[in-house]
């Protein structure tokens, strides 16, 4: 309670802490839960309205911000009509119309403002603070860190919003005092633009690298690169920090990591599915159809749990949970209960039972929330281990991986001798950047696609009861990732 009435304090008294001044000094807030700065994301509940700060930046901070012309609508713009109604309003513009109603604080720069206000807050913020980042996997285990904390307050990104502008609006957000602040950090996040590494403002007690892939190549030469600009998460680490490493990173790249924790702290803590070394690592794996069991050393101990839907990705994202969940709790039980109940984001190894339209289920996986190769490779593996458990056919989608720039199309003739490795009945390509691999391997059961109209026609003629159908392939680049959604909607599960 102390620390809520603190906090409370401090943005009643703002111009005593940060620059900028009161528009009329007898109308200041009183209580505030909330920070935004998009107008779509401000509560309904007029009680919660007004407990909310508004940051309204300007299309000039967000340009900035982002390095180019965006499409943006001005701050004060966006509250038009909802500016009486909000707690605080922070502004670069005196919003006449709520002179007299609604606390404003007016300052010189609003981007600078917000990234002023999360590090004064960060600064009195003395409870546990993860910072995440990787090629794939870091949206996924943040996630799994959120729901073995369910039963506290855990403050964590809005599905991946993990960019440079999204950070400091998570750290404004410790207004709400909560347990244990969850983030997961893009590259976008750890360039040197402006104020550098966001992660000197997140201040991490404890730093997760899930991977080092081969995603990003539109903008860096190859994954040493990568390496080097994903361990710009360790530079807001200090002695204290505890650093979580995939063991299972390629040993360039891992070595590149090493070197850079060595700068701020030796406390560093591995886990593998394939490294022995690791100090938490996979024995083994009994593959379920709907689950896996999964048998690991933490460290001396055996331990066993059980994850959906499981993969290579979500068992080492597990492990990585698992072990920040045991520096946090100083135990695992707790985790270990909830693992089976994890569920990802929509299109995340997402399970859909897809009711064919003569009886009987057919069972899709709809991945295509993004890909990177390690992200392609994990769905195949997943692909090929659990086939075995569906009598009907098996049938594997994949769409091209986007943003790899002139890299693509070596890329993508890697991943095509693995696509083809994975012992399909079907095989299915979407995406120019597969066209020509695909055409040169084309058969009956081998084919590309140009439309999600004729893919979708086809399926109706293969989908028998208990297949498997794996969707895998990024969100941008082609409409590949609707192809999950058309298919739901077209077999709605029927009731009972």
């Amino acid at each position: 309670m102390e620390k809520t009435l603190q906090i409370q304090e401090i943005v009643k008294h703002l111009d005593d802490y940060l620059p900028g001044q009161f528009l009329n000094d007898e109308l200041r807030p009183n209580h505030l839960t909330q920070v935004e700065y998009q107008n779509v994301k401000l509560s309904t509940d007029p009680n919660l309205l007004a407990e909310t700060m508004f940051i309204a930046i300007s299309n000039e901070r967000r340009d900035y911000v982002n390095r180019k012309p965006v499409n943006w609508t001005d701050g004060n713009a966006q509250i038009q009509g909802m500016e009486q109604s909000l707690g605080l309003i922070v502004t670069e513009t005196p919003i006449e119309s709520a002179r007299h109603t609604t606390p404003q604080f007016i300052v010189e720069n609003s981007w600078t403002f917000m990234l002023e206000f999360a590090k004064l807050l960060r600064a009195d913020f003395q409870k546990p603070v993860i910072a995440i980042t990787g090629s794939v996997g870091k949206t996924t285990t943040r996630m799994l860190l959120t729901h073995v904390f369910s039963d506290q307050n855990v403050l964590e990104n809005r599905g991946n919003h993990n960019t440079r502008f999204a950070i400091p609006l998570y750290m404004a957000q410790l207004i709400q005092n909560p347990d244990i602040l969850n983030l997961e950090v893009s590259l976008n996040a750890l360039n040197g633009f402006d104020t550098g590494s966001m992660s000197k403002l997140i201040k991490p007690n404890i730093v997760i690298i899930t991977s080092i892939g081969e995603a990003h190549l539109s903008s860096m030469k190859d994954t040493k690169t990568i390496a080097l600009y994903k361990g710009k998460v360790l530079e807001g680490a200090n002695e204290d920090t505890v650093v979580i490493l995939n063991a299972d990173i390629g040993k360039e790249e891992r070595e590149i990591l090493l070197n850079k924790a060595k700068k701020y702290t030796n406390r560093v803590l591995t886990y593998s599915a394939r490294n022995n070394a690791a100090d938490v690592r996979l024995i083994s794996v009994k593959h379920e159809k709907f689950y896996d069991e999964l048998e690991i050393a933490f460290f001396e101990e055996k331990l066993t749990y059980c994850l959906p839907t499981g993969s290579t990705g979500l068992i080492e994202n597990s492990l990585a949970a698992l072990l920040a969940y045991w520096q946090i709790a100083g135990e695992t039980n707790g985790a270990i209960v909830k693992m089976e109940t994890f569920k990802p984001l929509p299109k995340t190894m997402e399970m859909i039972p897809l009711a064919l339209p003569n009886g009987g289920f057919a069972y899709m996986v709809d991945d295509s929330h993004n890909a990177a190769v390690p992200s392609m490779l994990n769905a195949i593996d997943y692909f090929k281990s659990h086939k075995q458990f569906y009598r009907g056919k098996s049938v594997l989608i994949v769409g091209q991986i986007a943003d790899l720039g002139e890299k693509g199309p070596e890329v993508h003739v890697k991943i095509m001798k693995d696509v083809l490795g994975s012992d399909a009945d079907y095989i299915f390509g979407y995406g120019s950047l597969f066209e020509g691999l695909f055409k040169q391997n084309q058969n009956e059961r081998i084919r590309w696609f140009s439309n999600l109209v004729d893919l979708r026609s086809l399926l109706r003629d293969i989908l028998t009861e208990d297949s498997l159908l794996v969707l895998k392939g990024s969100v941008t680049g082609s409409d590949f990732h609707k192809l999950g959604g058309l298919l739901k909607r077209e077999y709605q599960k029927r009731e009972g």
